[in-house]
Parts: structure tokens; C-alpha cells; sequence
């Protein structure tokens, strides 16, 4: 077995050793750097992906998860890797009984709910064995959520139709969110209390008409530029 023997007294060793850790902490902060770079990229400013990310999934983010019941267990007490299970992993704890210890009920970046998540698993053609990853539940957001789920979000950045209905499917998927009409459309059900405003749901909508029409014009195909509108690189 190698040993490292460190010579104290010895100024060629150590300038050695001086290198290399200085080499190390170099790397480790570039690498720090670039992980924070990389997670506000998957987010861009302004994006609705943005928006739910503050108002929803906090800084666990594609590991947030909700258990359903403030009575019986505390969301977000503990960490877990989400996006190290599959989808079928996932579902397994979604059908638990309410105030089961490992109970799941709303999940990962867009806190999707079971009924949402089975739906979409079919609607995608998703295997139970896919992984949870970052790049799935993006992909579930932009192609299942906010396009076959609620087609007025689709509808307005895609042709510009109707931004009312629009801003009021984002209230209707994200309790978080206020409707147009001030409240949040679960308002009072349960702890349920939309904090953020119409006015910056309907910012990042526009935002979305935006960059679709920007990103289309540089030939980038229709799919792809929806999907980066809203904030997803597909």
C-alpha cells in the first residue's frame, strides 16, 4: 500500500506540496463557480421556470418535495435525491397513505402531483424506470405541464392568444401564484396562499412571447424555442 510521507524541513517537498494545494483550492473554487454558474443557468432570469422556482421548489430545486400534510410529517426536512430515483420510485411513495413517514406528495421543480405525474408519465411515454433527473422533469414541465395540461400557457407564447386565460392556467397548476384576478386560486384550501403577484406571472409570460418570437426568427425549430422560452433547454 502507497503512503504519502510529508518532510518537514525539506523547501523542495514542500514547494511541492504548496503547489499542489494551491492547484487543488484553485480547482475546487473554478468548480464551485462553475456548479453555481450551472444551477442559476437552469433557471434563467425572468423565465416562468424562474418563477416557479421561487415560488415553489425553494433551494432544494429539483429535490423539493412536499409531503402533504404539515400535521404529519414537515416538507423539506430532510434531504432527499429525488433525482436519483426513478419515476417508478417516485410514484411508489406518491400512493402511500397520507401521514406515511415517506409519504410524497407534490415533487421536484414543478411540484407535480401524482395524478399529474401519472398523467404525464403516459402522456410522454415515460418508463417507470426513467430517472428522475433534471433534464425529465424539465422535459415534463415544457411538454406536459405547460402545453397539454394547461394549452392556454401554449396557445399565448406560441400565437400570442390571450394572455388572461394564459396568466390564469400558471394560477390554476402553481398555487403560489396569484390569478388575474388578484387571488391565488387554491387561496384557503389547506395552508394555500398565492405570494406572488399577477403582475410578475404575466411579466414572464410576455417575456416567453418575447424570446419565442426572437429565437423562431433565428430558425431555431418551434418545439425547441417554446421549450427555451419558458426557461427549459431541451
Amino acid at each position: 500500500m502507497n503512503s504519502i510521507h510529508y518532510h518537514v524541513g525539506a523547501p523542495a517537498v514542500m514547494s511541492v506540496i504548496h503547489r499542489h494545494w494551491f492547484g487543488f483550492a484553485l480547482g475546487l473554487l473554478v468548480s464551485l463557480w462553475a456548479a453555481g454558474t450551472a444551477f442559476q443557468g437552469h433557471a434563467p432570469s425572468g423565465t416562468l421556470k424562474k418563477l416557479i422556482l421561487e415560488g415553489e421548489a425553494g433551494t432544494r430545486g429539483y429535490n423539493s418535495y412536499n409531503r402533504g400534510s404539515m400535521r404529519c410529517a414537515k416538507s423539506n426536512r430532510v434531504s432527499l435525491n429525488l433525482t436519483g430515483m426513478t419515476i417508478g420510485q417516485i410514484q411508489y411513495y406518491q400512493s402511500l397513505p397520507s401521514c406515511s413517514a415517506q409519504k410524497l406528495l407534490a415533487v421536484g421543480h414543478y411540484q407535480i402531483v401524482p395524478e399529474t405525474l401519472d398523467r404525464a408519465v403516459k402522456e410522454l411515454d415515460l418508463s417507470a424506470s426513467t430517472p428522475f433527473t433534471p433534464k425529465v422533469q424539465d422535459t415534463i414541465f415544457a411538454l406536459y405541464l405547460a402545453k397539454e395540461k394547461q394549452p392556454a400557457i401554449h396557445r399565448w407564447v406560441r400565437n400570442g392568444e390571450d394572455l388572461y386565460s394564459a396568466s390564469y392556467a400558471v394560477a390554476r397548476e402553481w398555487a403560489i401564484f396569484q390569478a388575474p384576478t388578484g387571488r391565488g386560486v387554491y387561496d384557503g384550501k389547506g395552508t394555500n396562499k398565492a405570494r406572488i403577484s399577477t403582475a410578475r406571472v404575466k411579466h414572464a409570460l410576455e417575456k416567453a412571447r418575447e424570446d419565442f418570437l426572437k429565437l423562431t426568427d433565428t430558425g431555431l425549430d418551434p418545439d425547441s424555442a417554446y421549450a427555451k422560452a419558458l426557461g427549459v433547454l431541451m
